[in-house]
């Protein structure tokens, strides 16, 4: 979870609280909505005002960034593991598979991650990628003209398919090995 520290000071119970509640609700509210919910309207559905969801999270972007920083961690992680437990391609092609559905779970997120405006969890997420993209190109297994920006791009566009429905396991398994061709030296 992102830090809960204030001015190096704990933060207190009622503020950690009043955090995971404008959290929860953001979380439940983008979900269902897309990004057109206004920081006002999901102040009132945590039940808090406008100032303490500004005290919390300085602008829009830095309560997306909270939104999906732990499940972001969660997918570096495994990015690592892969590295350490699969060749090179494979591992790639697993970790794009990890990050559509990462993406599809963040439905109305995944444009603002395509564009990297998610501070640390898009830069985490970048290098994840890069060091997958590399080891790969590395041996060999992966056109050295591809670039994680692309990579990332594909994973959000068949994202969307599974955040549009997400029976479409089967098709996203199809599109990821059609990617994967396409990626191969």
């Amino acid at each position: 979870m992102v830090d809960l520290v204030t001015d190096d000071r704990p933060m207190r119970s009622h503020a950690r609280r009043n955090r995971e509640r404008i959290i929860d609700t953001a979380r439940e509210a983008l979900t269902g909505t897309g990004q057109d919910i206004s920081l006002n309207e999901i102040a009132r559905r945590a039940g808090v005002g406008i100032g303490t969801l500004f005290r919390h999270f300085p602008n829009r972007d830095a309560l997306l960034e909270a939104l999906t920083y732990d499940r972001t961690m969660a997918l570096c992680a495994e990015a690592n593991r892969l590295i350490d437990t699969m060749e090179p391609a494979a591992a790639l092609a697993k970790w794009l598979r990890c990050l559509c559905y990462h993406m599809a779970t963040c439905k109305g997120l995944p444009a603002s991650l395509v564009a990297g405006g998610l501070g640390a969890s898009y830069q985490a997420l970048e290098a994840a990628a890069t060091a997958l993209l590399v080891r790969a190109q590395k041996a060999g297994d992966v056109r050295i003209d591809v670039d994680v920006p692309t990579l990332i791009a594909m994973a959000g566009a068949v994202s969307w398919l599974l955040e549009l429905d997400p029976s479409q396991g089967d098709r996203v398994d199809f599109m990821l090995a059609a990617i994967a061709d396409g990626l191969h030296a």
